[in-house]
C-alpha cells in the first residue's frame, strides 16, 4: 500500500457536479464497492453528494480515480464533508489520512465536521486537531461536546443537515437500511447508540483551536 501512496495524485476539479457527470460510472462504483451497496443505489447519492460539494479532492494512483472528498465551508473557518470513498483496493493504507491532511492544509480549515459511523474517520480527526468528537481514546468519548469550538461545529453540521438538534451528536435515520452492507465499521464504535443502529450516524468533529 505504500506504493499506493507513493503513486497518489490529488486533483481538485473546478467544477465538482461536471466531474460527476464526466466520470459518473467510475465514481459511482467506488461508492458502491466502498460501502458495499448496490450501484443503483448509490448513483443518484453520489450525485447528490458532488452536487452539494463545492470542494472536490479526487484521488488518483498511476492515473486511475481511485476516490474522492467533497466539502462544503459553511463558515470562514469551519467545513463539513459531505463524502468521502476510496475503493477497498486502495484502504487501509494511509490514501485517507494523506488525502485530509493535504485538504486541511490546502483550506486552513480550523474546524471540520462531519457525519460517520466509522471510527477510522474519527482517528483521522484526532490525528489533525487537538480536540475531537467523539474522543476514541476518553472513557468519556462525549465530553468534548462542551468545548465552545465542537459544540458550535456540531450545531452548525445539524443545521446544514436539516437535523433535529435534540438529540445531537447522533443523526437517525441518515443511512436508511443502514450505510456498510455488513461491513460495518459502526459495530467497532464505542457508542451503543450508532453500533446498534445502522441507520445512525454522529456529527464528528474536530477544532484547531
Amino acid at each position: 500500500m505504500t506504493r499506493s501512496v507513493d503513486a497518489l495524485r490529488i486533483e481538485w476539479p473546478d467544477d465538482p457536479a461536471a466531474f460527476f457527470r464526466r466520470h459518473a460510472e467510475v465514481l459511482t462504483g467506488i461508492g458502491a464497492t466502498a460501502f458495499a451497496q448496490p450501484e443503483p443505489v448509490m448513483r443518484q447519492q453520489v450525485a447528490d453528494r458532488f452536487a452539494k460539494a463545492t470542494l472536490a479532492q479526487i484521488l488518483r494512483v498511476d492515473g486511475e480515480i481511485v476516490g474522492f472528498g467533497l466539502f462544503n465551508r459553511l463558515e470562514q473557518d469551519l467545513w463539513v464533508v459531505e463524502g468521502r470513498a476510496i475503493t477497498p483496493a486502495h484502504q487501509r493504507g494511509g490514501l485517507g489520512t494523506r488525502c485530509f491532511r493535504e485538504f486541511v492544509d490546502t483550506t486552513g480549515a480550523n474546524a471540520v465536521a462531519t457525519v460517520t459511523r466509522n471510527p477510522a474517520v474519527c482517528r483521522m480527526m484526532a490525528a489533525e486537531f487537538r480536540t475531537v468528537l467523539p474522543d476514541l481514546a476518553s472513557d468519556r468519548p462525549l465530553r468534548t461536546l462542551h468545548h465552545p469550538g465542537i459544540a458550535t461545529a456540531v450545531r452548525s453540521c445539524a443545521a446544514h443537515l436539516g437535523a433535529d438538534a435534540a438529540g445531537l451528536p447522533f443523526i437517525r435515520d441518515r443511512y436508511p437500511g443502514g450505510l456498510y452492507g455488513v461491513r460495518d465499521p459502526g459495530l467497532r464504535m464505542p457508542l451503543p447508540e450508532i453500533s446498534r443502529d445502522p441507520s445512525c450516524g454522529i456529527i464528528t468533529a474536530g477544532v484547531a483551536r
